[in-house]
């Protein structure tokens, strides 16, 4: 009976730690070192990746690959570009 009770409560904890942990995973953004700012759609090379909210990054994500550096950078999703961004990723 003791031994029931006592696994039961250990069940409980280790529930209640691997829901803790999920919600503290806002360190896996992309996008930690900030925007770029990206002027037009031209010095876009490829095709845009937009990253929606999870549970690991509550931010809404938005990389381009440039053409003036052929890096990877962060787009401002509240930013013009960033919002044309998101409209023409939505209605594909």
């Amino acid at each position: 009976m003791k031994s029931a009770i006592i696994i039961a409560c250990l069940t409980c904890l280790l529930v209640l730690s691997v829901q803790g942990q999920l919600t503290t995973g806002s360190d896996k953004c992309n996008c930690l070192n900030g925007f770029y700012k990206v002027r037009s759609l031209r010095l876009i090379k490829t095709e845009v990746t937009i990253h929606k909210p999870t549970a690991f990054c509550p931010h809404t994500e938005i990389i381009v690959i440039t053409t003036t550096d052929n890096q990877r950078r962060c787009v401002n999703p509240g930013s013009p570009l960033g919002r044309i961004l998101c409209k023409k990723s939505q209605t594909q």
